[in-house]
């Protein structure tokens, strides 16, 4: 509808001139604002009866129309009440449109895009309504709903995501997948990415590269995951609003937000303060977070793009940790006896920052350059108390990436441009502490440590059609990355200072993109991809630096179709092999530390297949079923470890199927909701594929009703249920998990039960 509306006053301009003007015309201007406000409105519609001439109004509400004789105007407008005035002389009009509660209350029905029919690599989008389907706490259950996407949760704060199989061997966090907020990378030096920083509320849109096809943003092994805040499409009116979410085991979740928009939408400044507290099913499982966020947008024909973003987040949860067998089947609310004992946790401030630029540097016969230069700047301040030690962190990473873009003006057939060449570049400081522990106080110092860590990305991209159906899209993306180590303490009166660098790292990529027609595209890439290590899988169990560990690097060939049926039926389907050497695997040597072993080899076979279909009743109700499936064939291809040989056995930590099937539906009279269904394989737990864990299911199902009171109140209210059935299950599984004493491994973060959640949303348009 919103497409709709503006292009009808243009649509409506190019037929007024296709009718010959009369000698004796009438002119007829003026102004429309709203009743009551005296606002400006927008793009309202203006048709004569007799002739079809027609006009729109401007950004500042003022409209000229010439008609060839008396006639009657048609003014309408989409939620106000339409009017017809009567033309029989040049006039000047100040008319005013009233607010019509009855079209407020109706809710567009559109299906979102969430499949790119030109992009020749595996890419999804998750839009804001999915993002809604859940209760807005964690992200987790929309991206597993994503077909190669497998994301492990144990608590809030404890999250593995996984895509293709990639990052399964990280313990207690994701690896191995870079992470930005526009232009913000939210992955480490190291490569850990902690998305969770990032609250729903703030986003927009998440687009999900699998495997290293993104050039642009670092050619990670696993693929990359980006966060895009709402851009001129989707700036809100100026507004008040508050949600509040309460659920089981004491989950309180408020969104508060500011949101200011100018007339013409080139200005728009967001200021959002979000909570969310919890008791925890578990032991030791408490948790709160809440963070204060500014995002202001000034877009600008002469100036430019400029984008500003800072975030302010607290958070302070305890640990459950992971627990065995026997508290998994008869007691999974205990914490790990440890954990629950010094009522570990951890506690932390985090500032992330960002500063954006575009302009047009020149236009080039039909086509324009562009350069957007950002500037990031990250702070984290963590104190964590655990079984083995107290862990103090300090981080501050700041970066530039900058971009020279060239593409069509006003292109709106692809949202790549034909030529991108940039530049990223990545700093952090990154100072820890350890000391002994006696049940959670901290006395002597075991260790005192700094590290630096820089990487320097350089990456360009081209996207060009060969015919008028095939298309090329290459990339290359050139990485160097190092460490630098600082023993401060030198224990024993060894240092174990140090630095190390990795080779110069080139990742190519191209794909091939052939369309049909514009509802039937098929398209096939290769792309190379690498995961550094982190610092602590460079160093020996003695401390020192490894010289022989090397990046996890590897190669993906994909085939693909995509594409829709009538338009109603979304479909994409995928089948790829990835080859993965120097597989980088983290080896226990203590209760608390782990080094990385360059160990073998893997093979990642997988066939990926979503569907969706739209259903459609008079413009009233929209019915869309969807299915997402993902098959999993991995492999040790060469696997040797120490003394054990595990070539030929299933990769641990995957799923070998899984299954998301789910029902939305809205309605132009309030009410939607939805159902999804999750179906997850055993999978196994350890390397010698001597224990799996177990298969599960869950259903997910949520109702609401949305309503304008006014042409300034709205509402939202909904319920929802999480795991319907009430099934147990692991929500996470902690890989070869090891033994200490008579104690029986840990694998299993238990899911939670049955549990419900309510939330009523208010606006206020101001």
């Amino acid at each position: 509808m919103i497409k709709f509306r503006a292009l009808l006053p243009l649509l409506i301009v190019v037929l007024s001139f296709l009718i010959s003007p009369s000698f004796a015309q009438i002119t007829v201007s003026g102004t429309i604002t709203e009743s009551g406000s005296g606002k400006s409105l927008v793009g309202v519609t203006i048709v004569a009866k007799s002739s079809g001439k027609g006009s729109a109004t401007d950004i500042n509400g003022r409209f000229q129309l010439e008609l060839p004789s008396p006639d009657s105007l048609f003014v309408s407008y989409i939620g106000y009440k339409s009017m017809i005035v009567k033309v029989t002389e040049s006039i000047t009009l100040n008319l005013q449109l009233e607010v019509d509660t009855k079209q407020l209350n109706a809710v567009e029905i559109t299906a979102p895009k969430i499949i790119e029919l030109k992009l020749p690599a595996s890419f999804m989008q998750i839009p804001k309504e999915h993002l809604k389907r859940d209760n807005g706490t964690t992200i987790a259950p929309a991206l597993n709903r994503i077909t190669g996407v497998y994301m492990h949760s144990g608590a809030l704060n404890t999250n593995r995501i996984t895509i293709r199989g990639i990052g399964n061997r990280s313990l207690f966090s994701t690896t191995k997948i870079r992470a930005y907020l526009d232009d913000i990378p939210l992955t480490t030096g190291d490569g850990e990415t902690t998305i969770e920083d990032i609250d729903l509320s703030l986003v927009q849109k998440v687009d999900v590269w699998k495997g290293p096809t993104a050039s642009l943003y670092g050619a990670g092994l696993g693929g990359m995951i980006h966060y895009k805040t709402r851009d001129q499409e989707n700036f809100m009116p100026t507004s008040l609003s508050t949600k509040l979410t309460a659920g089981s085991y004491g989950l309180i979740r408020n969104v508060s937000e500011f949101n200011f928009t100018n007339d013409n939408k080139t200005l728009n400044t967001v200021l959002n303060y979000n909570n969310t507290s919890s008791e925890g099913y578990r032991d030791n499982n408490e948790y709160d977070r809440e963070s204060l966020t500014l995002i202001g947008k000034s877009l600008s024909s002469k100036v430019g793009k400029t984008t500003l973003f800072g975030s302010f987040a607290k958070l302070k949860a305890f640990i459950p940790s992971s627990i065995d067998r026997n508290d998994y089947e008869n007691s999974p609310q205990n914490a790990a006896f440890t954990w629950g004992n010094v009522k570990g946790f951890e506690d932390y401030t985090k500032v992330i920052s960002g500063l954006s630029h575009e302009f047009k540097i020149t236009e080039l016969k039909g086509l324009e350059v562009l350069n957007r230069t950002s500037l990031f700047y990250t702070n984290r301040d963590a104190y964590e108390s655990t079984p083995f030690n107290i862990l103090e962190e300090k981080s501050s990473t700041y970066g530039l990436r900058n971009v020279i873009e060239l593409q069509k003006q006003k292109s709106l057939t692809t949202t790549l441009p034909i030529l991108s060449i940039g530049i990223e570049t990545f700093s952090e400081n990154y100072d820890w502490q350890t000391f002994e522990t006696n049940n959670g106080i901290k006395e002597a110092a075991l260790s005192d440590n700094e590290e630096q860590r820089k990487y320097i990305n350089l990456f360009a991209q081209s996207y060009f059609e060969i015919t008028t159906k095939a298309t090329l899209f290459a990339g290359i993306n050139f990485n160097n990355t190092s460490y630098d180590y600082n023993d401060l303490l030198k224990s024993n009166g060894i240092d174990k200072s140090g630095d190390y660098g990795f080779d110069y790292i080139l990742s190519p990529h191209l794909g091939l993109n052939y369309q049909f027609n514009k509802n039937v595209a098929l398209f096939s890439t290769i792309s190379h991809g690498f995961s550094p290590p982190s610092l602590e899988e460079t160093l020996t169990p003695e401390g020192t630096i490894n010289p022989d560990i090397q990046v996890e690097k590897g190669w993906n060939y994909e085939f693909g179709a995509r594409g829709s049926i009538n338009t109603k039926l979304t479909y994409e389907l995928s089948v790829y092999t990835m080859q993965v050497k120097d597989l980088l695997v983290a080896r226990r040597v203590n209760a608390d530390q782990f080094i990385g072993v360059n160990a073998g080899e893997t093979k990642h076979n997988g066939l990926e297949l979503f569907l969706a279909y739209e259903f459609t009743k008079n413009s009233n109700w929209q019915i869309t079923p969807f299915l997402s499936y993902t098959y999993s064939d991995y492999t040790f291809k060469e696997f040797i470890d120490e003394d054990n040989d595990y070539s030929g056995n299933k990769l641990t930590g995957t799923p070998p199927h899984q299954l998301s099937a789910g029902v939305d539906f809205n309605s132009s009279i309030g009410f939607y909701g939805n159902i999804n269904y999750k179906y997850v394989d055993a999978f196994p737990m350890r390397d010698d594929n001597s224990i799996d864990s177990e298969a599960y299911q869950l259903v997910r199902a949520k109702i609401g009703y949305q309503r304008n009171l006014s042409n300034r109140w709205k509402i939202d209210t909904s319920f929802g249920i999480d795991n319907v059935l009430d099934e147990k299950y692991a929500s996470m599984i902690l890989i070869n998990a090891g033994s200490f004493g008579n104690n029986p491994p840990r694998y299993y973060y238990p899911g939670l039960p049955r549990n419900y959640f309510g939330s009523l949303t208010i606006n206020y348009r101001l």
